[in-house]
């Protein structure tokens, strides 16, 4: 008699193959994410706010709004080959943004010493990047899903570990391409290559996924939904009061983290001209992948709201901490030696608060798909789930260019002018919104949901 437990289901090979392409294509984003608006600002002569409005508004809404359709025609035409366009056109839009000042000038035949405007061009890498990153989201997650079977909680567990080991691997490949070839050479040599890789694995090891499970999930059969349920279901979520009401608040939560990628960049070269920003950004990822499952298990026995709020609130003080500089000394851009480094006296706070914000991420993402499925009605809780990206989606789309607006008005302007730069309003402002969505999720949690 052989007494032994049977052993645990292994993941299929799909599974594995599915959490490569993502590292990738992470790795290809992260390498570039870092200096997007400084490359737009510095190298292509844009405004902030200009800058902030391509980088946040346009390619972050894109990866963050159109999954929802996205999605949609993925399951209709298949993941393979909704991922082979997407890595091609993702690797075709690195390249276009990294030669623009190769190719743009001699294609509209302006003169060396005149002024180019770079718009047009790099609105059209931009949303090739962005239309083809919506794409594999849930090209990667769905194949996640489907070969994860029971085991779906430690799947994504998995999935989303990849994802920062992606970031890291993409930032580290970005700092030493860019300290030795310039920011064009990331998009080119990093960004392009990750996403040829990642074309490549698609290509020749990538197998569509079949169902693992028997069709139900959260107690309801799957199917797929064809493109006019998908535009109909977002008229059915916003119809629900408590729905658009959350959605208004997370927004503001996701509004913090939108800044990561918009505005602290532009600080960052406001203290440190020469700042190696995807170092700073290190910070992030590192802390997902070092503490992802102690905080996971540390927020499991709290309420999501709960969650929610304190993530919002670590983020929060995070933010605010950045109007100590300004306040304990007269030049924030000062250098203080720390580990033999010489770092800008602001500059430590900004690693506290990209910490911060990785804290938070992990106290308040995961819940958020629980918070949904517990305000949606009864049998549509898959609905509302399917938009959970949509708080995101909205932060981006308008937090990205409020970024780029609040960097003009309190330091680029008062530069111009010979005026002196008060950073204080400008982080409070953002503490303020922070502080507004735990106000916000406080109430809707007390009064609306309960009601």
């Amino acid at each position: 008699m052989n007494d032994a437990l049977p052993a645990k289901p292994r993941f299929p090979k799909t599974f594995w193959t599915a959490n490569t392409i993502e590292l990738f294509e992470r790795a290809a984003y992260y390498a570039m994410a870092s200096f997007m608006v400084i490359y737009l600002k510095e190298n292509l002569g844009m405004s902030p706010s200009t800058a902030t409005l391509l980088n946040g508004t346009v390619l972050w809404g894109l990866v963050y709004f159109l999954p929802i359709l996205s999605g949609t025609l993925a399951d209709k035409f298949g993941y393979k080959r909704s991922l082979t366009v997407a890595f091609i056109m993702i690797a075709l839009g690195y390249s276009v943004m990294g030669n623009l000042q190769k190719l743009w000038p001699g294609i509209i035949g302006a003169p060396a010493a005149q002024a180019v405007d770079f718009t047009v061009p790099a609105v059209l890498g931009i949303v090739l990047i962005g239309i083809g990153g919506s794409i594999v989201k849930p090209c990667i997650a769905g194949t996640v899903q489907k070969t994860a079977g029971t085991r779906a909680t430690l799947g994504f567990g998995i999935f989303y570990m990849i994802i920062n080991i992606g970031s890291i691997t993409g930032r580290g490949v970005s700092y030493f391409v860019r300290i030795n070839l310039g920011i064009p050479a990331i998009f080119v040599y990093a960004s392009t290559f990750f996403a040829l890789v990642g074309l490549i694995v698609v290509l020749f090891v990538y197998r569509e996924p079949e169902y693992v499970s028997d069709g139900v999930k959260d107690g309801q059969q799957v199917r797929k939904k064809t493109l006019g349920e998908a535009i109909v279901g977002i008229f059915v979520v916003l119809r629900n009061f408590k729905f658009v009401f959350f959605l208004i608040v997370m927004s503001m939560f996701w509004f913090l983290y939108v800044q990561l990628y918009n505005l602290v960049p532009l600080y960052l070269r406001y203290i440190d001209p020469n700042a190696p920003v995807e170092l700073y950004q290190l910070a992030n990822p590192i802390m997902i992948v070092g503490f992802q499952m102690l905080i996971t298990r540390m927020v499991k026995r709290w309420t999501p709201v709960k969650s929610i709020i304190l993530g919002a609130g670590v983020v929060t003080v995070g933010m605010a901490l950045n109007v100590l500089p300004s306040l304990l000394s007269g030049d924030p851009t000062h250098r203080v030696g720390i580990l033999g480094l010489a770092i800008p006296f602001a500059g430590l706070f900004m690693i506290v608060s990209i910490a911060s914000m990785a804290t938070g991420e992990m106290m308040a993402s995961p819940r958020v798909y629980e918070y949904l499925g517990a305000i949606a009605p009864k049998g549509e809780e898959g609905l509302f789930t399917g938009y959970a990206n949509l708080p995101l989606a909205l932060a981006t789309i308008v937090g990205g260019k409020l970024g780029g607006q609040m960097f003009e008005h309190y330091i680029s302007d008062p530069q111009k002018a010979g005026l002196p730069v008060d950073t204080t309003p400008m982080w409070l402002i953002i503490a303020g919104v922070g502080l507004l969505s735990m106000i916000g999720l406080a109430i809707y949690d007390r009064l609306v949901r309960k009601k």
